[in-house]
């Protein structure tokens, strides 16, 4: 035992060396994250997904005040995820800011990142029918220092790929590649620039592909009038099918969910029957947690879009809104990175792609954090104006995780 010992630390300190090398080729990793020694408590596996799901529902709501009747798809899973690398690195009143917006409290530092390191292994392998991956990634400038207690967290819980890097265009181009390797092609250019007083940069990747238990007939898809908010009807393809699904119907709307595979992945429909925009005010994780109880089994004719859509924005005014403000600033609430600079967010870019087709669907998410020693300015994204009367959401049933949400207001585009 005396010898084993030195020689795992010894390969533990080597592989940490290796992930500050800053080599341009990427560490074999395996495919899948490895399964975590111990499991954190349910509680505590409970109130992360919890977390993740009510700051979805929030963040989604401050979007669309934003956009009332334009796109919005976002991965909870993927942002939470990102700012969780980050919450490692966070301290005094930039850490209370975490808690309160992304719903991180009540969770000690090893009880956080244990319920990570068992969440991101639970998603990614509890649907074997289904593939979907979660991947991480810490850029590290040059020279820049960085409290080797930060990387280790991340490493080993968020299974994170650290490389240290010059922070040029050559930078931008291989974080764009890495995400876009991580993606399968689906989100390709995420990240437009890197300002001089970057140092770090954190970024998440979620890629979902699944097949329908029931697939669509490709014979049977025709064009159907759609009406759009302002009354215009539009041609869109509707994939038809007559089977068996889990389904509910009131005075307000009509749902309807649909198995991937083996049935731990679902996609939710929600058709509102008196407009989308007044409805999506209202959605939260409660609301849509009771409608999931109140679906039954039952057949019914399904006539769904097929569609295809992808939405790049800037989080930074979303997050600002909801109380995240300090964290923008220059100040020592990241000291657990660095404690000898003054340090701020200075972007937060969520890019996410989503086609629905006779097969099945896929769904892509990145969310890339740029932390600086100065607030950098960006110009914001431009919105994407676009009708879209219908409700989404992909989730995993066994976890009760939603990794991706949204409401889509016109399927042509």
């Amino acid at each position: 035992m005396k010898i084993i010992m030195p020689s795992c630390i010894a390969i533990v300190i080597a592989v940490i060396l290796f992930q500050f090398a800053g080599s341009k080729k990427e560490p074999r990793r395996p495919s899948k994250p490895l399964r975590p020694a111990s499991f954190p408590t349910k509680s505590a596996s409970d109130a992360l997904t919890k977390a993740h799901n009510d700051f979805g529902f929030k963040i989604y709501r401050e979007i669309q005040k934003e956009s009332e009747e334009g796109n919005i798809f976002i991965s909870p899973t993927s942002i939470s995820t990102a700012f969780g690398m980050l919450y490692n690195g966070t301290v005094d009143r930039v850490r209370t800011e975490f808690e309160d917006v992304l719903e991180f409290k009540g969770f000690t530092h090893k009880s956080f990142n244990s319920a990570n390191h068992s969440l991101i292994w639970n998603l990614t392998t509890t649907d074997k029918s289904a593939e979907l991956d979660i991947a991480n990634s810490i850029w590290i400038k040059n020279d820049f220092p960085v409290q080797p207690e930060f990387i280790s967290a991340n490493v080993e819980n968020f299974d994170a790929v650290v490389k240290n890097a010059p922070f040029n265009t050559q930078t931008v181009n291989d974080i764009n590649q890495w995400c876009s390797d991580k993606t399968k092609g689906k989100i390709t250019h995420p990240l437009s620039k890197l300002t001089p007083d970057d140092v770090m940069v954190l970024v998440n990747a979620v890629y979902f592909k699944g097949l329908w238990k029931d697939p669509f007939d490709k014979r049977k898809t025709q064009p159907h009038e759609f009406t759009l908010v302002n009354n215009t009807r539009v041609s869109v393809p509707l994939m038809a099918r007559e089977g068996s699904y889990h389904f509910v119907e009131n005075g307000d709307l009509q749902a309807v969910r649909l198995p991937f595979g083996n049935g731990n992945m679902a996609m939710t429909f929600i058709l509102p029957k008196k407009g989308l925009a007044s409805f999506q005010k209202d959605i939260s994780m409660e609301s849509f947690t009771r409608l999931q109880m109140e679906m039954r089994q039952q057949e019914i004719m399904l006539l769904v879009p097929r569609f295809k859509l992808q939405i790049k924005k800037d989080l930074k005014s979303s997050l600002k809104s909801m109380g995240m403000t300090e964290a923008f600033d220059q100040t020592m609430g990241f000291s657990s990175i660095n404690p000898n600079l003054k340090l701020g967010i200075s972007q937060v870019i969520h890019n996410t792609f989503l086609e629905v087709k006779e097969e099945g669907a896929e769904a892509a998410a990145v969310t890339v954090i740029a932390l600086g020693t100065e607030s950098a300015r960006i110009d914001e994204n431009p919105l994407m104006k676009i009708d879209r009367p219908f409700f989404c959401a992909i989730s995993n049933i066994e976890t009760g995780n939603i990794v991706f949400l949204g409401s889509i207001f016109n399927p042509l585009e």
